[in-house]
């Protein structure tokens, strides 16, 4: 592996760069960075692509965020710099020597502000003074944007000058972006501020398993979940980011994803995110049910949507029930209604052969869909969150009739999709679909298991590649989020051994491997981008699968699948029925 672990769940290091890059993105409120870091001849170099989120270069275009970039360093040296070493704990930190100078540089964002920091600290250990040469203020990019001209800058409050022998300086570059009639943002501390919020994520739903690997791997994933959370005019929401989605929502990332995720943490900006992701969908649940968009975007102004009903009120579904089950909550009124809205859009789309139609998946028909097993899946999830909810509200009536129209979607599913496939009794993902794909997995999670030993040994042994699934057999594209299901359905089902085995294998890869250090979207679309939501998904591979944490009507229950490696499993500030909780299993 190119890197290791430097300190338990909390940070990551190498030296062994040469001829290496890697990208990662970091994130705010206002702001997110790309920051591609790299070493050549044992100099390093960076690039920088920024996105400012509440800057809108075209109306009502979800990807029209104001992307400025640069490749220029704000600080000229008079000497060749020499790579030592990189880390991340939250923060990109690089080591290099210029000279007689020792060099930190820094990358983090802003919490709350439009900004991203790039911070150097610089030790003069020679005899004599060194010039160096950057700008106060250099304005890097003018654009006219939806509501006015925008610049984007990159500003320092310490004038250029010598170091001194033995003197320690840092120097904070801020890259800001601002309209014409507005300042430039400062804030102080933004350094302490950022460890600060790292802390915070990392002490919610602290899982310790004993694996430094697979320990670490949570703990970053819970970081860049949260990184996620962008503030709009409309509030906090969350959006998956990769230089591409921003103050959007989608139903998938967002709802079936990362919010089931955000419940378990109890974390205040995450709870106002959650809330704002479902109450965005309020509008469009409509009298003559006509499918909700896959997407929300541009702050809460505008819909997307480009393969039609994806299965969107099925995710909305089966997140939303999956949070309050979580919190202890029963749905207040809007919640209420838009669950109500989704099981009668389940019951106006159940074909005759007793399996839920839409024109695809969350994949959007870049693979083969139709009428296909996800969304069914999905479905027949959601109403056993559903009647749960309505026996806790008393109305056992309602909750039979929908634990009815679930039974009639498992039959459907056995029935529709149910078939021998490569040799393996298991799912036919859609009609026609004669080779295993990784959502085969997803009855399984979902509870049904008599097709449940063939169907995940035909993923492990047709698409488990390199540490993750390929999305179908024959084909190299490989999508993290099918993965990451199948990895937690592997623990409940009782495949724990294997579960634990291939998590150990992906955690390595992707935490101490090439591209680090957390869960991505796609290959070879998007290129490995770090999604926030994938991120998600991984947390959730521990408390769904591992812990796999359950509901009934009395409230949530734990039937934990630990392998032989893992004698306990100790978890500390887990938020369960509206409180946090400490559990120790043994």
């Amino acid at each position: 592996m190119r890197w290791y672990i430097a300190e338990n769940k909390r940070r990551i290091a190498s030296e062994n760069f040469e001829g290496h890059s890697d990208r990662i993105e970091m994130g705010g409120e206002q702001v997110a960075c790309v920051v591609t870091y790299g070493v050549q001849n044992g100099e390093p170099y960076y690039k920088r692509q920024f996105a400012f989120p509440n800057f809108r270069t075209q109306p009502n275009n979800t990807c029209a965020t104001y992307y400025p970039k640069t490749d220029k360093s704000p600080i000229v040296f008079c000497t060749k710099e020499a790579f030592g070493r990189v880390e991340f704990d939250g923060v990109l930190s690089v080591y290099s020597r210029v000279g007689d100078l020792t060099v930190v540089r820094r990358f983090f964002p802003s919490v709350e502000q439009p900004v991203f920091y790039e911070q150097l600290e610089l030790f003069n250990g020679g005899t004599n003074s060194v010039s160096l040469e950057w700008e106060t203020l250099t304005r890097i990019d003018l654009r006219l944007t939806c509501e006015g001209y925008v610049y984007f800058e990159c500003s320092c409050n310490t004038p250029c000058r010598p170091i001194m022998a033995g003197e320690r300086l840092t120097l904070t570059f801020a890259y800001t972006a601002r309209y014409a009639n507005k300042d430039i943002p400062h804030e102080n501390a933004p350094l302490e501020t950022r460890r600060s919020r790292v802390e915070e994520i990392l002490s919610q739903c602290d899982i310790t398993t004993g694996n430094d690997v697979v320990d670490t791997m949570f703990a970053f994933a819970k970081l860049r979940a949260a990184e996620g959370l962008c503030n709009t005019v409309k509030g906090l929401i969350h959006n998956p980011g990769g230089l591409a989605y921003y103050a959007a929502i989608w139903c998938n990332d967002q709802c079936e994803y990362v919010a089931p995720w955000f419940a378990f943490t109890g974390d205040k900006k995450e709870e106002e995110a959650t809330r704002n992701i479902y109450g965005w969908y309020y509008p469009y649940f409509n009298e003559a049910y006509l499918p909700i968009p896959s997407s929300i975007i541009c702050g809460g102004m505008d819909n997307f949507g480009c393969a039609g009903d994806r299965g969107d009120a099925e995710m909305y579904l089966y997140g939303l029930s999956r949070v309050l089950l979580t919190q202890g909550r029963l749905p207040d009124d809007n919640q209420r209604r838009a669950l109500e809205w989704c099981v009668e859009y389940i019951r106006r789309n159940l074909t005759a052969d007793g399996v839920v139609y839409s024109d695809s998946d969350e994949l959007e028909n870049r693979i083969s869909s139709g009428v296909n097993l996800n969304t069914s899946s999905l479905a027949y999830g959601g109403l056993g969150n559903c009647a749960i909810l309505l026996k806790r509200m008393g109305k056992e009536e309602e909750a039979e009739s929908i634990l009815s129209l679930q039974q009639t979607i498992k039959n459907g599913i056995e029935n529709y999709f149910g078939g021998e496939v490569a040799g393996y009794k298991t799912y036919r993902y859609h009609k026609g679909c004669d080779v295993i794909r990784a959502w085969n997995c997803l009855p399984v999670y979902m509870g049904i298991t008599e097709r449940a030993k063939d169907t995940l040994k035909s993923i492990d042994e047709k698409l488990w590649t390199d540490g993750s699934c390929r999305s179908t057999e024959g084909e190299k594209i490989l999508w993290d989020r099918s993965a990451l299901y199948y990895l937690a359905t592997l623990f409940r089902a009782g495949e724990k051994e294997k579960a634990w085995a291939r998590l150990k294998e992906y955690s390595e890869i992707r935490l101490l491997g090439e591209h680090v250090p957390y869960a991505v979207e796609a290959y070879p679309e998007g290129g490995m981008r770090h999604l926030s939501g994938e991120s998600g998904l991984f947390c959730r591979v521990l408390t769904d699968g591992l812990l796999n944490i359950g509901f009934d009507e009395k409230g949530y229950t734990i039937n934990a699948q630990l392998p032989e490696e893992v004698t306990r499993v100790t978890v500390k500030n887990i938020y369960l029925d509206g409180k946090s909780e400490n559990i120790d299993v043994k």
